[in-house]
């Protein structure tokens, strides 16, 4: 849950008219989790296609399903791992700058705290002396405007710094890999171009209805694989922290 404003402090700052910046750690929070998912999602259909990939052994044996075994792990060690590793990384990030935007509220309410006592004895004293303890009350209303103000300049240059430009950006790369499916396409090249399994020989096999139900299977597991990356999409387009 966002941080909520001291009674007091709401007081105050409705009553001198100063709004609170308008920044909510738990979006943030949101987004990590929200990547997060897509990382599982990735890892899990990775996870079902190298079972398929493993699952060809039973109906093709030759030069180029070793061919194949060799290129897909050498995908899943970098394609895929640094996909999923990257997501983790960007969520741990976002994790670290909400953490950042609360510690920096809690720095602007401790002030605003001091400044709404203040303000209390203020209006009590200008009860007892008929408005000229008002005189004070320039003062409380410059330094919540100051303290404010500067709080909603470092959560906005934070947020843009660290939050859009450090973890989105790099985001929307890591995305775009996942969609294009490199390691997928490496597998599909293999079972679904007629006379790519090789010429026969020694130890050669093939079965080619069960080799056009796997390259079917991983026709949709590369389908599935952009369907997280669509739903990742939409849930960060837009994105606004308020």
């Amino acid at each position: 849950m966002a941080i909520e404003l001291p009674g007091e402090v709401v007081s105050m700052l409705q009553f001198i008219g100063v709004n609170w910046p308008n920044v909510n750690e738990d979006k943030v929070r949101d987004m990590a989790s929200h990547i997060r998912e897509f990382a599982d999602g990735v890892d899990g259909t990775h996870q079902k296609a190298t079972a398929t990939v493993h699952q060809l052994a039973a109906s093709y044996q030759g030069a180029s399903y070793e061919t194949l075994v060799a290129s897909w792990a050498k995908l899943s060690s970098t394609h895929m791992t640094d996909l999923v590793d990257a997501c983790h990384t960007v969520a741990t990030a976002l994790d670290a700058a909400a953490d950042t935007i609360v510690a920096m509220k809690w720095q602007a309410i401790g002030e605003l705290g001091g400044l709404a006592v203040t303000f209390a004895a203020d209006q009590a004293a200008s009860v007892m002396t008929l408005g000229l303890a008002e005189a004070g009350m320039a003062l409380i209303v410059e330094g919540a405007e100051r303290i404010t103000d500067y709080l909603e300049q470092q959560l906005e240059q934070y947020i843009i710094g660290e939050v859009i430009e450090a973890a989105i950006g790099p985001l929307v790369d890591i995305v775009a890999k996942a969609v294009s499916g490199l390691a997928f396409e490496a597998v599909e090249g293999v079972l679904g171009v007629p006379g790519s399994a090789g010429p026969g020989g020694s130890g050669f096999m093939i079965d080619p209805k069960a080799l056009e139900d796997h390259a079917d299977t991983v026709t949709s597991h590369a389908q599935e694989v952009e369907g997280h990356a669509q739903l990742l999409k939409g849930r960060l387009t837009g994105v606004d922290f308020t």
